[in-house]
């Protein structure tokens, strides 16, 4: 289900959500005609981690992607749920929520991976975190989606509680299918959100 649109939050413009996309593309552009040396050298190899190597790229590694859809799928989930998290608990707050969700998800990944030496990156972790906190303090928006229905296609508008909880089960039921997606990632970062916006909202 790839999300349209949800139901804005009326308040401040969100400066840090498209701050945190254009930083992203430009990073991607001015990488990509050497992606592969850069996801290497900045991307988060556990085994390095582990050994008190590249400790840098608990921050590095989310800000480079792998691919033109890889970062596009990125940041338009952070566009559309990421608005409404910063306007509700403020900018300083949201930053703290994504730069933690994304080591939440590094760290969890590096415990649950088969394979340490390869490299994970991407800011999906870090956005994961944005939907469990969205996931909390919009449970009842209504998140417009396109939607396969048999040979075709439609739009509906699906409750967040509803949408990103079909996400969350959606990421067990493909772990064992794509090797080449850090689900546990995502499951670490979106359970950093979820306790981290229990603090930050009160």
């Amino acid at each position: 289900m790839i999300p349209i649109s949800d139901e804005r939050e009326s308040g401040k413009f969100p400066i840090l959500t498209i701050t945190l996309i254009l930083i992203n593309a430009v990073v991607f552009l001015f990488i990509f005609f050497n992606l592969d040396f850069f996801i290497q050298e900045f991307g988060f190899i556990p085994e390095k981690v582990k050994n008190g190597e590249r400790l840098y790229t608990f921050l590095s590694s989310l800000f480079i992607h792998a691919s033109f859809s890889h970062l596009i799928g990125n940041l338009w989930f952070l566009w559309i749920f990421g608005d409404n998290v910063e306007a509700k608990i403020g900018r300083i707050k949201f930053l703290i929520l994504y730069f933690l969700s994304g080591l939440g998800s590094l760290i969890l990944f590096s415990f649950t991976t088969s394979n340490k030496t390869i490299p994970v990156v991407g800011a999906s972790g870090a956005i994961s975190g944005i939907l469990g906190a969205y996931l909390v303090l919009f449970p009842k928006n209504k998140i417009k989606a396109i939607v396969p229905f048999f040979y075709f296609y439609r739009i509906v508008s699906i409750p967040a509680l509803f949408y990103i909880g079909i996400w969350f089960l959606y990421q067990f039921l493909y772990m064992s299918v794509d090797p080449f997606v850090a689900y546990w990632g995502h499951i670490g970062g979106f359970l950093t959100g979820l306790f981290l916006i229990k603090i930050f909202s009160k």
